[in-house]
């Protein structure tokens, strides 16, 4: 399903420190929001955001109204401040909403209060949660990577779990907006990401619960490739801004990404980490060749789900465009699955 981000204000009731709305003001009022909701090319799946989109006290009107436009899901992207509210969620189902997408930046009201500089924030956000939930909603998780944080990403998945989601997105903060200042330096080094997301993503697997990324460049992703989202240039395309746009630099391609068999996938890096890190963490993927079309996934030699993963986006970059799977194999679905998001065909054969 295409979703769209439909961004209507900056009003919040938080304080995060890698906000990229800081300076921004602005709310678009209900009959521009109606607007732009008509104005969008599909009726498929559509996420209203802030800003904090709970604060517009005519939110179940423009529920109903998207509703009445045709969207077949209605989702928001909250900080759950209001929904942990009792009876805020359900009010908001009966209006038409089918999922929430809850931020959460640690596993302890230490470190998730610290991010959103607003006490009992992470308290109240696991209410939400479990209100949601309560309520017949869907329940996404998002987290923003950063340097305060990225000790605690399995255990946020484990949280995720706790609490009901059935999926999560994290995405490395960006050099930009509150988190550009020299005192905060919060986004964290590309290498050290990629180690910290490897645990989370094993008990993502472990836990069943789809996880999505977003931010780390393809060449450092290693067996995590398959979980990684569409870049950003091709995300942005779905979104739309009513009030408070924020204006991205462009995205650059160094000098190590040239001949990288990835780069034509690749949505390029960001000016500002370049500048302030450089490029020397970039490990660029062979050429592709005509060699080796097919990869040959089995348990000889002892091959764990794991170390299966890795050969196959190890061939998918060499230039592997098929898939054989030789049954049986630990985690069959989740192979394919990440097979699928690698664009390899998957065949299925018995041993």
């Amino acid at each position: 399903m295409r979703w769209t981000d439909l961004r209507v204000g900056t009003a919040c009731n938080q304080a995060c420190r890698f906000c990229d709305q800081v300076g921004l003001a602005g709310d678009a009022d209900h009959d521009a929001v109606i607007a732009a909701m008509q104005a969008l090319p599909h009726r498929e799946g559509l996420v209203l955001a802030g800003g904090e989109i709970t604060l517009r006290p005519g939110l179940p009107m423009l529920l109903r109204a998207a509703r009445q436009l045709g969207f077949r899901k209605l989702a928001l992207q909250t900080n759950g401040q209001i929904l942990a509210a009792p009876g805020a969620a359900r009010a908001l189902s009966e209006a038409g909403l089918d999922a929430v997408a809850l931020a959460l930046h640690g596993t302890t009201a230490a470190v998730h209060d610290w991010h959103t500089a607003t006490p009992g924030s992470f308290r109240r956000v696991v209410a939400a949660a479990k209100q949601a939930i309560a309520a017949g909603l869907a329940v996404r998780v998002g987290v923003v990577v950063t340097r305060a944080n990225s000790a605690q990403l399995a255990g946020m998945v484990d949280l995720a779990h706790a609490v009901g989601a059935g999926s999560m997105r994290m995405v490395l903060c960006r050099e930009e907006g509150a988190a550009l200042t020299e005192a905060r330096m919060l986004a964290p080094r590309w290498s050290a990401a990629a180690e910290a997301l490897v645990p989370a993503a094993e008990r993502a697997r472990h836990h069943g619960l789809d996880l999505e990324l977003a931010g780390l460049p393809p060449c450092l992703a290693g067996e995590l490739r398959p979980l990684l989202a569409d870049g950003p240039t091709v995300r942005e395309a779905d979104r739309v801004y009513v009030a408070g746009a924020v204006t991205r630099e462009a995205r650059a391609y160094p000098a190590p990404c040239d001949g990288c068999s990835l780069r034509a996938s690749c949505p390029g890096v960001e000016a500002a980490y370049l500048r302030r890190w450089g490029h020397g963490e970039l490990r660029p993927v062979g050429a592709v060749h005509a060699e080796g079309v097919e990869i040959v996934l089995s348990t000889a030699a002892g091959a764990t789900s794991r170390t299966l993963r890795q050969q196959m986006v190890q061939a998918q970059a060499r230039g592997a465009r098929v898939a054989r799977l030789v049954e049986p194999l630990p985690d069959v679905a989740g192979l394919i699955r990440d097979a699928e998001r690698l664009g390899l065909t998957v065949i299925r054969a018995p041993s």
